[in-house]
């Protein structure tokens, strides 16, 4: 990130156009609530940056209105605000782990459908579905990192087509 202008913030330090992403990405989880009704809202958990940007890109190109969250707290208090109609999570949180998030949406009563993205073993994918299905939640997918982006607009798109296929038919 040569020749990127930094700013101090307490001790952290974060790239400027990181920064100037970020605040675009947190005001698209507040668009116009015209615009934002119109398309189910998709609730991005993950700690990488990059990585939640694309998958942020990729919902949005899949008829998604994505929030991203980069901390447990923060997809905490974005799950509190808004519900969503769909999650993606990736199990590792830093400070906190993706089965923690998962009781936590267990605890709130989350019907969403769930997609796992991650970069963990295949052991651990197991794991966390099984813990998933003890708590009653809906995992859609489990995608692996690095993330084959047709693939999860693929599944974006699937999920979204058949959320309003339930819809219509009630």
């Amino acid at each position: 990130m040569k020749g990127q202008a930094y700013s101090r913030i307490g001790e952290d330090r974060m790239p400027e156009q990181e920064r100037s992403l970020q605040v675009n990405e947190k005001s698209s989880a507040a668009a116009p609530q015209s615009q934002a009704s119109a398309l189910p809202r998709l609730l991005v958990i993950d700690d990488d940056y990059l990585h939640r940007k694309i998958i942020c890109r990729v919902a949005s190109k899949a008829g998604y209105a994505p929030a991203g969250a980069a901390t447990y707290d923060e997809a905490v208090r974005l799950a509190l605000e808004t519900a969503f109609d769909c999650i993606s999570l990736d199990l590792s949180l830093g400070q906190h782990g993706g089965i923690e998030m998962l009781q936590y949406l267990r605890g709130i009563g989350c019907k969403a459908p769930i997609i796992i993205i991650s970069g963990c073993d295949e052991a651990t994918f197991r794991e966390t579905q099984k813990a998933a299905k003890a708590l009653n939640l809906n995992i859609w997918e489990s995608i692996a990192k690095p993330v084959d982006l047709d693939m999860l607009r693929y599944c974006l798109e699937r999920l979204r087509t058949q959320q309003h296929a339930t819809i219509a038919a009630a």
